[in-house]
């Protein structure tokens, strides 16, 4: 009997010691951050992630368990002694994949492990992209090294602890005792409160709370609630909600107050700028000397001053910006063709009104399902990687943003049928910023300044063409980038993003300090273009008096309600109010958030 329960507890304290031990890895891999903290800050971190470490150990102990109670009718053997060991290298595979994934995305993403990278991992050239050569090397050398060590530490366990004889069928009784203490380590106590994360936050520091959350914990509590939307973020009654929701969107064609155009149907290009938040743009009152062009367009065109994006994700800025549809907290609608059919595009609405439409990306248009939602949208003609040489494809994503833009300008040099609208997503200012342009140290600004030098060749070319006079060009953010790096990603100043739109058909120069964000873009358009845009049920008319100025943005697992009096950020995964600067912005940022995962239950 006690054979049993000694390698039971001895199994148990091995994944508990494992677990125990990440975090000082996780932190010191994160150097950057973690030097700022001191030793009572990092015992800290592993004393109050060590409840989560306990649910988790319970968790990976539950097949060794079950396999050692059937043993105490059928006696142990070579069976059970293969088994656990099968069963336990499975595990540590997982548990090491997943860490080192983990301390590797971290820098990138800003939140620990969840099901996210599953989504990217469609297309694993493009999932792998972000890393540099080094990084990607030292990746691989963390997963062979930590397999290891957890290998030979099993296998001393498992030798020194595996005593265990014949049946023993008076063991059952205590086995089932320990298993019930075991629930209740899984479970987080008796208390009603079940294990979740905020249980190991204890900091106002977001980076020593994260650095306590256990990854694999973290991964499986998303992986289990992802696709119940209908569920997820409930605040209050639907009612309440849906009223509060009521007083946040615009009346039916609301029109403008403000005409900005000089025709109801100019030729229009979208610039979609890769991670371009507003920290990197002078004029934005960000870093000075990284954005001399867009600087000058935001001067000679109209600046929105207080603009947001909605989310931190591409495939979400994307759909923010041309469905008008909010970025969620722990998903994307561009993950599911079934739901993103079912939604309207800003695309789709100009070709219904005679538009032409093309689409400009020097990267793989099959990433996260962006081609089934620009075919849904109306793009037809469409540029990707698949249309440039293998010499153009110098980087990790694809084609250089000069390349891009000069095939733009070469289409541009043939008749065109107009209206048109076309959309270039620029690439290179996203990991590893691999760029052919070296003015700046910092890998990070050095590619927004190259890609900021791309857009004063088109802007400039722009003028030149006899499309010009009749042209709307916009330019904004897919999404924002915490820049510096200490940055946390849930702050506000994360997700604000310049936005300008600027060309021929702009009646005069203007500074918009309303706020606003990605979602908004698209009813504000076309109420300048007379067109109805009331099926985009989030967005409100920049340019309206009676539209509500607000902004909401989702980040993993929580969200931001920006107002010109203030925000709220509240971390839904963790129960925590991170900024509450009027406690009616919490509430109405929770009955927008629960209204959002409403509607895309029903989509």
């Amino acid at each position: 009997m006690k054979s049993r329960l000694l390698y039971f507890v001895a199994y148990y304290i091995f994944w508990v010691v494992a677990f125990f031990i990440q975090k000082p890895v996780f932190m010191f891999y994160q150097w950057e951050q973690s030097h700022n903290y001191g030793l009572i800050d990092w015992m800290k971190v592993m004393w109050n992630g060590l409840s989560m470490d306990f649910s988790t150990a319970g968790y990976l102990s539950i097949p060794a368990f079950l396999m050692l109670l059937v043993s105490c009718f059928t006696g142990a053997g070579k069976w059970l002694d293969k088994s656990i060991r099968v069963t336990t290298m499975v595990l540590i595979s997982i548990v090491v994949v997943g860490f080192v994934a983990d301390m590797f995305l971290y820098p990138f993403w800003g939140y620990r492990l969840d099901v996210t990278p599953l989504f990217y991992m469609e297309t694993p050239k493009n999932a792998a992209a972000s890393g540099t050569m080094t990084q990607n090397l030292a990746c691989v050398v963390c997963l062979l090294l930590e397999w290891l060590f957890y290998y030979f530490t099993f296998r001393f366990v498992h030798k020194k602890a595996f005593r265990i004889g014949e049946r023993s069928v008076a063991t059952v009784a205590p086995m089932l005792l320990v298993f019930g203490l075991l629930f209740i380590v899984i479970r987080g106590g008796v208390t009603v409160s079940v294990m979740n994360a905020g249980r190991v936050y204890f900091s106002k520091e977001m980076f020593l709370n994260h650095s306590a959350v256990n990854p694999i914990w973290n991964f499986f509590s998303s992986f289990a609630k992802e696709d119940n939307f209908a569920s997820q973020y409930r605040f209050m009654d639907d009612a309440e909600a849906h009223k509060l929701m009521e007083g946040m969107s615009d009346p039916v064609n609301l029109p403008a107050d403000t005409l900005v155009l000089k025709t109801q149907r100019p030729n229009i290009v979208f610039f979609v700028l890769e991670s371009f938040g507003s920290n990197v743009c002078e004029v934005a009152g960000g870093a000075k000397g990284l954005t001399p062009n867009l600087d000058r367009m935001a001067k000679e065109g109209i600046f929105f001053s207080n603009f947001h994006a909605n989310s931190y994700r591409t495939d979400r800025g994307l759909v923010a910006i041309f469905s008008a549809y909010p970025g969620q907290p722990v998903t994307s609608l561009m993950k599911y063709p079934e739901k993103s059919q079912n939604v309207p595009t800003l695309p789709g609405r100009l070709k219904e009104n005679g538009y032409d439409l093309s689409f400009y990306y020097g990267g793989d248009e099959n990433f996260t399902n962006m081609r089934s939602y620009l075919l849904h949208a109306g793009f037809e003609k469409r540029i990707c990687d698949k249309d440039f040489s293998g010499d153009e494809l110098s980087t990790k994503w694809g084609a250089y943003d000069h390349l891009v833009i000069n095939r733009l300008m070469k289409d541009l040099e043939q008749p065109q049928q107009q209206p048109f609208c076309k959309v270039l997503l620029t690439l290179n200012s996203h990991e590893p910023f691999d760029v052919p342009f070296h003015k700046f140290a910092d890998p990070y600004p050095n590619s927004v300044a190259y890609t900021d030098s791309c857009l004063g060749v088109f802007y400039d070319y722009l003028k030149t063409t006899p499309y010009w006079d009749n042209t709307l060009f916009i330019l904004l953010p897919d999404h924002a980038k915490p820049y510096p790096e200490t940055m946390a990603n849930q702050e506000v100043a994360r997700y604000q993003a310049p936005m300008i739109w600027t060309g021929g058909a702009i009646k005069n120069t203007m500074v918009v300090p309303q706020v606003g964000s990605q979602i908004d873009l698209t009813r504000t358009l076309l109420a300048q273009m007379g067109i109805d845009g009331s099926d985009f049920v989030f967005s409100k008319n920049i340019f309206s008096e009676k539209s509500p100025k607000f902004a909401f943005y989702a980040y993993n697992d929580g969200f931001g309600f920006v107002t010109a009096d203030g925000a709220s950020v509240y971390d839904c995964g963790y129960n925590v109010l991170l900024r509450e600067d009027n406690p009616q912005f919490t509430v109405r940022g929770k009955a927008f958030l629960q209204c959002l995962m409403d509607d895309l239950a029903k989509r």
